[in-house]
């Protein structure tokens, strides 16, 4: 089974969107890594990972998504960054309250807000 499912959905802008289908640890970051690469080489600018699916997140995890949100800022000058999450299960919205990550990614509880953040 694959971690990652790579759709688009339509706001005001395209988003890529990322469902992780599985809890996201060192055996499969990479996947997520490479679907937000190829996705960010076709021309994604702005992205969203759905967690919803995503029964847990080990610190690989975290480390995934702070890549991607550094890869996502590396080609705007004002370094905004436009990487949101969205819907994660309470225990990985636990895990990324205190790994910090929620002070400057933000996170969605539903798909229709996340995307009318961009």
């Amino acid at each position: 089974m694959s971690l990652v499912i790579v759709s688009q959905a339509q706001g005001r802008i395209p988003v890529t969107v990322l469902q992780l289908q599985d809890r996201v640890n060192l055996g499969n970051t990479a996947e997520l890594e490479q679907a937000a690469r190829e996705a960010f080489n076709a021309g994604a600018r702005d992205m969203l990972i759905d967690l919803s699916k995503a029964p847990s997140l080990t610190s690989a995890g975290i480390r995934a998504i702070l890549v991607i949100h550094k890869m996502l800022g590396s080609f705007r000058t004002d370094q905004a960054r436009h990487l949101k999450l969205v819907s994660p299960t309470p225990y990985v919205q636990e895990v990324l309250k205190v790994a910090g990550l929620m002070d400057y990614i933000k996170v969605f509880s539903s798909l229709d807000e996340a995307l009318a953040s961009f």
